[in-house]
């Protein structure tokens, strides 16, 4: 019996990893003998074919890894989000496992900032404040990502427990600016050419890159506590 973690960029998954990078997509990376990690690349479409694979590997439980992007104005860039629920695009809610949250959530408590409000889908990065608020508004949700929601999905298909874990790393105050979208590949790499010739355009924007640089290290550094809990691999437990 082994968990499935399904991670969409490649820093989030170097993290798990322990610097042994699953750079092909099509591979896995095992973790501590006991997990099983998949680099899906970003979008539901992707995270849902890694989802399919691990499961077709008879992994035995699923967790969604990785950065978020904040909806409640009280989160701050590192927040952990362990959420209660998941829900889609198409209003479908997605609950979590709740010894497993509250096992991890508890673990983590003293070391890093835990809320455990719900998560939704979006289908690509939000990258302004009205659209946030939208979505805000319309699920009450803590954050927003891209492919937990189809890794639960599969998960209640598979009939296998399920829990996200995602760090803020673009908060509802500092949105994501246009120049570093357009720079990033599937796998959340930077082309650092293509960025610069998106700052020539948008010289206004160097201000936006930096801090949202600080708040995504800041997100990473709160992935690299929840990789080192105590006890199996996130808490898992057969």
């Amino acid at each position: 019996m082994r968990l499935g973690i399904v991670a969409a960029m490649a820093d989030e998954a170097r993290i798990l990893s322990e610097s042994k990078e699953p750079a092909d997509p099509r591979g896995e990376v095992l973790i501590r003998g006991t997990a099983l990690l998949k680099l899906s690349g970003m979008g539901p479409e992707n995270a849902r074919s890694a989802t399919r694979r691990l499961i077709d590997q008879g992994v035995s439980a699923l967790v969604s890894w990785g950065i978020a992007g904040g909806l409640n104005p009280t989160l701050y860039a590192g927040c952990l989000i362990i959420p209660r629920n998941v829900i889609a695009a198409d209003g479908s809610v997605y609950p979590t496992d709740t010894a497993w949250r509250e096992r991890l959530s508890g673990s983590l408590a003293a070391r890093v900032a835990v809320n455990d409000g719900d998560l939704a889908e979006c289908d690509s990065i939000i990258a302004d404040k009205p659209k946030k608020l939208k979505i805000l508004a319309q699920t009450g949700a803590a954050g927003i990502d891209m492919e937990s929601a189809a890794v639960a999905r599969e998960a209640v298909k598979a009939g296998i427990p399920f829990l996200a874990v995602r760090a803020i790393a673009d908060t509802l105050e500092a949105p994501v600016p246009v120049s570093a979208l357009e720079s990033i590949d599937a796998f959340g790499r930077v082309r650092l050419f293509r960025l610069m010739l998106r700052l020539v355009s948008r010289p206004g924007e160097i201000a936006g890159l930096i801090r949202l640089g600080k708040n995504y290290r800041a997100a990473l550094k709160a992935l690299q506590v929840a990789a080192v809990v105590e006890g199996n691999v996130l808490c898992f437990t057969e």
